[in-house]
């Protein structure tokens, strides 16, 4: 009788053995994955880097400025000797396969310059200058050329500090699709000149990824390639603190170019700081947000509105201004010539006063 079942048993497994292969080699699943299941291979961070990094850099480009004294360089070939003539080093990314790109404004905002274009694969392109924009740092150049590969752009208003980005640029004017890697440290922040002599850029993305010379104009990436940064400038004056344009503020600004042929910005006419606690203690203030007024320049919106200097602007159009909500953040909401109203605390007494945008030039 035990023999007997073992014969069972072994003719049992025999026979699913049997079944088995068969339904493989009629290509039959005999345990579909359900639903929910992992069917994928999933890659490391290590590797998920990589493949970002490599999508993004074919749509890099090197950017050369040339005084016109220079000789005119010839637009084919590998570009071996170019840069040691160039005057000024950047970076740009296209947006579009017909020679579109975007870099910053001041790299391609000298007048006596002709700027050429570098391609991954070393091909040159004599560059024309579509739109400056130099409240946001944007610049707009087009090079004649076709197929080329277009960045993948994100959207900056979902980035989140502590999030893995890449800065990709010609690092120096030397060294090329150079790449760091690095977090956001921190959103919204705000810089200007010490001297008051270019607008302040707002709504800046901090991030520690290194940026050099050479980097400008150059993207801020995702782990998923995706462009969400317009790499602008570094504070020297502390370690690691690197700034980017957002992405969409590019958006935005190309929309006009296309829309208009230009760039058009409100322009109010004061220099003015946002309060932070120091303030609030050090000047007595009574309330907690708000800008507080430093100078306005005369014959601007501000000035004909009555704006002084040590008012301090509460709300813009019933908005109130805060910790993340800007003066100048809250101004590019609106259009040159619009009428906005503000609320103005001066001393202890509270005005509105309506004030007409004028064209930032």
């Amino acid at each position: 009788m035990h023999n007997y079942k073992k014969i069972i048993l072994a003719t049992a497994v025999l026979s699913i053995i049997f079944f088995t292969n068969q339904a493989v080699s009629q290509n039959i699943k005999l345990n579909p994955i359900k639903p929910g299941a992992k069917s994928a291979i999933q890659i490391t961070d290590e590797q998920q880097a990589i493949l970002a990094v490599r999508k993004a850099k074919a749509s890099v480009v090197n950017i050369l400025g040339l005084s016109k004294s220079v000789p005119t360089v010839p637009s084919t070939g590998i570009s071996i000797n170019v840069p040691a003539q160039a005057e000024v080093s950047g970076t740009g990314i296209i947006l579009e396969a017909d020679g579109l790109i975007v870099t910053n404004n001041h790299v391609v905002e000298e007048l006596n310059m002709d700027y050429w274009v570098i391609l991954a694969d070393g091909k040159r392109f004599p560059a024309k200058i579509l739109a400056l924009d130099k409240f946001d740092d944007v610049a707009f150049i087009k090079i004649e050329s076709s197929g080329l590969t277009p960045a993948t752009l994100g959207d900056s208003d979902t980035l989140e500090t502590g999030q893995t980005v890449f800065a990709i640029g010609n690092s120096l004017g030397r060294y090329q699709n150079s790449v760091t890697r690095g977090v956001v440290s921190a959103l919204g922040r705000a810089l200007s000149e010490v001297d008051g002599s270019a607008p302040r850029i707002h709504n800046l993305i901090q991030t520690d990824a290194a940026i050099s010379n050479g980097n400008s104009g150059g993207p801020l990436i995702n782990l998923a390639g995706e462009v969400v940064g317009l790499n602008t400038l570094m504070d020297t004056g502390g370690y690691s603190l690197n700034f980017s344009i957002p992405i969409n503020i590019v958006k935005e600004t190309l929309q006009q170019v296309k829309a208009f042929g230009k760039i058009s910005r409100p322009f109010l006419g004061v220099q003015f700081k946002t309060i932070d606690q120091a303030d609030k203690l050090s000047k007595n203030l009574t309330v907690d947000n708000g800008a507080i007024i430093s100078a306005v320049s005369p014959n601007t919106p501000a000035a004909l509105a009555g704006i002084k200097p040590g008012d301090i602007i509460i709300s813009v159009n019933g908005h109130v201004l805060g910790f993340n909500k800007e003066l100048d953040s809250e101004i590019q909401k609106y259009q040159a010539g619009s009428q906005v109203m503000f609320k103005i605390l001066r001393g202890k007494e509270t005005l509105e006063l309506p004030v007409i945008l004028g064209e930032y030039k």
